[in-house]
């Protein structure tokens, strides 16, 4: 149950509806991550910008390092406090409770850098018809942008999803213009299972539409990405680490897509679950071989829904054979890639650890 009450949803009433942008952030239980984040934002928030924030936790830690923040600072904001939803409902809640034009939805865990704000509002007040925008991104260092290319508008829906491939998918990335964004709601809430990308939903039904599309180089945002210690906190349940997220990524990821198929040409959306597919395969052996076990039935579901892709049979004989057969490929693989250098006289790393 959402609980609201005065000390924990204050409205600038006065300004409501006046907001240009939206930041929107879900937060569960990461109070140090989510003050990091605070700092990066506090100098770039203007009276034009509202923080929208659904805090999940099990304790008010993350609640109280907000108050302390905004305390010398007058931010337009609406904080809502409540028990655990999930990151999907979350993010469906924070659109329909945000008053800005635009949202951006925005991780707990990542940064937002120098001038993102600035950028963006600049935007949204030169082409007001812009109803997404991607803001690019890197991980834990600057100047190594995930997608390169020029700032400058997508030709249409099927070029985003070639371009951007499954970096479409993160939450910090993603601004939409809010009116276009809503009607999907309905559709996306069918689709809520946990952390199932049921929060794609407003964007692949956007940009399913004419409009106008934005890409910004950046890159705008620092990804900290979920360590695998994280995961298997998260996901142990009676000694078992169950591997729930490769299940999100393979079957729900799919079901979503396959909403969209006739909204993109059929060559957009099968390399776009290729791609998918080609990562998810290999993540879920190592996984496998590291002791986490895909839940119950899923591996299958998911060979069912790929089978007609060439990475499934790359992928099925591996998984076919023993465990521990697994086991000495991988290691074989280790010392190849940890030795490449000697052998090819190149500066490669493992693709996994």
């Amino acid at each position: 149950m959402l609980m609201n009450n005065k000390k924990e949803n204050k409205l600038n009433k006065a300004s409501a509806n006046n907001y240009l942008l939206s930041i929107c952030i879900p937060t569960y239980n990461r109070p140090r991550e989510f003050e990091r984040l605070l700092f990066g934002l506090a100098p770039q928030i203007t009276g034009e910008v509202e923080l929208v924030i659904r805090d999940d936790s099990t304790d008010y830690a993350t609640q109280e390092i907000f108050e302390k923040v905004k305390a010398r600072r007058k931010w337009n904001f609406n904080y809502l406090k409540g028990e655990k939803i999930g990151v999907d409902a979350a993010n469906l809640l924070l659109l329909e409770r945000a008053r800005g034009k635009y949202v951006w939805w925005f991780c707990d865990d990542d940064e937002m850098r120098p001038g993102a704000i600035a950028r963006v509002l600049e935007l949204i007040k030169k082409y007001p018809q812009i109803s997404f925008m991607w803001a690019n991104f890197d991980f834990q260092k600057l100047g190594n942008p995930a997608v390169v290319r020029a700032d400058g508008f997508f030709k249409d829906g099927n070029e985003i999803l070639d371009t951007l491939g499954l970096n479409i998918g993160l939450t910090s990335t993603q601004i939409v213009k809010r009116e276009r964004a809503l009607p999907s709601l309905a559709l996306a809430k069918k689709h809520i299972v946990g952390f199932s990308f049921a929060g794609l939903v407003p964007i692949l039904y956007i940009i399913s539409q004419p409009g106008d599309f934005y890409f910004l180089r950046g890159p705008y945002i620092l990804c900290h990405p979920t360590t695998p210690e994280e995961f298997k906190k998260s996901f142990v349940k009676m000694d078992i680490i169950e591997n729930i997220a490769f299940s999100s990524y393979g079957i729900d990821f799919y079901d979503i897509m396959m909403e969209f198929k006739d909204k993109f040409s059929q060559g957009a959306i099968r390399k776009i679950l290729s791609v998918n597919f080609a990562s998810l395969w290999r993540g879920m052996l190592v996984a496998w071989v590291g002791g986490w076990d895909t839940p119950k039935g899923k591996r299958w579901r998911m060979f069912k829904y790929y089978w007609n892709f060439p990475e499934f049979w790359i992928a099925m004989p591996l998984f076919l054979m023993p465990l521990w057969v697994n086991k000495i490929l991988f290691k074989i693989y280790k010392v190849f890639f940890s030795h490449r250098k000697w052998i090819f006289g190149e500066n490669s790393k493992p693709l996994f650890k």
